[in-house]
């Protein structure tokens, strides 16, 4: 980045903080070719992250189906076992495996910008107060960890708990390449990009951004390595817990934010990660405070189109004393709630259903049903932005995959609310 006499930040590419201007053939500078070089190797990278983004998307839909009824079929499996039969220990080490298979699937959707957040409008320094100690830990004794923290600087509208994975995920980047010790800067700053700026190779969108910078001091990057260093799954480094998705879960991640992340690195001369962030200032964050109020039973209409998740997910739900009313599609729960004559309290629904959505299932019950209460659930947020009804639809979300602790528990805490 660059201050301009006006006060304002002309925002430059990554990797192009310095000023480097030299003469070049035919009254172009080299300076400018590199930025034209820059900018079409950006535009190629932007293109094929989206794509890629939309594979593990698609991989991870179908991977949350089945790791959702690997969860519940192993609970309900341990349910059934004495407190001593030797299976147990098995059927836990395949629930230790199924979580951490749903940790990979979060990071896919992370990646993928199919994620649902919670923003809040927070400031970024609260925030790196917050988790001062927990970075310090990470670094550990042998790296310093400097922060220079701009104390005018606007609040951003981001969910905290993503935003905390973020500022983890470029403190473990620059720790992993300062072996033997170092230094790492955090540093936060307002810039402005105004439309007469819009011509860089980034194109921001104008406003003022939060800016947050990571830098270390530690060997720098190649041009190779830099343009590939969001990938998922392309990573320099060794070892068995080295997944190479912590760069691309924080790509995905500050994208689906409305924000931006590039890089700015060179051969011995280390790395920085700039996180940009518009400002919500202007976000109306109100929020209002419901009452509890519960009910000694319910009836639950549970519609899933895929029978494996189907079939664990209404045992589960009986198992917790609910009456369940099962359907296979949305048709079916149509016609089983034309049919049911007493009260259906909560309909726990899949969004992604053949001809007709979860969300256009819940608009025309509304009409019969005016005090169902409705929970989606869904292993592909990405859907959320294929069905546009969604947006205008106040309605909690369970994300796949899920056990069905987490299943009864959202189940209650729905059926409790106002």
């Amino acid at each position: 980045m660059r201050t301009q006499n006006n006060g304002t930040v002309a925002v430059r590419p990554a990797n192009d903080l310095k000023q480097r201007e030299a003469p070049g053939e035919g009254g172009r500078s080299t300076e400018a070719r590199r930025l034209a070089r820059q900018s079409e190797e950006m535009t190629v990278q932007a293109q094929g992250m989206e794509a890629m983004g939309r594979l593990a998307g698609g991989i991870a839909h179908v991977f949350n189906n089945l790791l959702t009824a690997i969860a519940c079929e192993t609970e309900l499996a341990l349910l059934r076992l004495a407190p001593d039969d030797p299976a147990r220990k098995n059927l836990r080490e395949i629930e230790r495996v199924g979580e951490r298979g749903a940790a990979l699937s979060r990071q896919l959707l992370a990646f993928s910008g199919r994620q649902v957040l919670q923003p809040k409008l927070l400031q970024l320094n609260t925030l790196l107060s917050d988790v001062d100690d927990k970075l310090r830990r990470v670094l550990g004794d042998a790296i310093e960890l400097r922060l220079e923290l701009d104390p005018d600087l606007d609040r951003v509208n981001i969910d905290p708990t993503q935003m905390e994975q973020v500022i983890l995920n470029l403190i473990s980047n620059a720790r992993d390449v300062l072996p033997e010790g170092g230094q790492v800067k955090i540093e936060t700053k307002m810039i402005e990009v105004r439309p007469g700026n819009l011509g860089h190779p980034l194109r921001f969108s104008p406003g003022r951004y939060a800016q947050l910078t990571v830098t270390d001091n530690g060997p720098g990057m190649t041009d190779e390595v830099r343009r590939r260093v969001f990938e998922p799954f392309f990573t320099t480094k060794q070892g068995p817990e080295v997944s190479g998705l912590g760069l691309s879960t924080t790509y995905g991640i500050v994208t689906q934010s409305g924000g931006h992340i590039v890089t700015d690195s060179e051969l011995g001369k280390g790395t920085s990660l700039i996180v940009l962030l518009p400002s919500g200032e202007a976000v109306d964050d109100a929020q209002g405070d419901g009452i509890s109020r519960k009910r000694p039973w319910e009836t639950i209409l549970l519609v899933e189109d895929e029978e494996n998740v189907r079939r664990p997910l209404h045992e589960i739900l009986k198992a917790h004393g609910y009456n369940v009313l099962e359907a296979a599609d949305a048709a079916q729960a149509l016609e089983i709630s034309k049919q049911h004559t007493g009260p259906i309290h909560l309909m726990v629904t899949d969004i992604l259903m053949g001809s007709m959505s979860g969300v256009e299932l819940a608009e025309q019950l509304s009409y019969d049903r005016a005090g169902m209460k409705v929970l989606f659930a869904t292993g592909y947020p990405a859907g959320l932005a294929e069905v546009p009804s969604l947006a205008q639809v106040d309605a909690p979300l369970l994300k796949k995959p899920f056990s069905g602790r987490d299943l009864a528990a959202k189940v209650r805490e729905v059926l409790e609310s106002d």
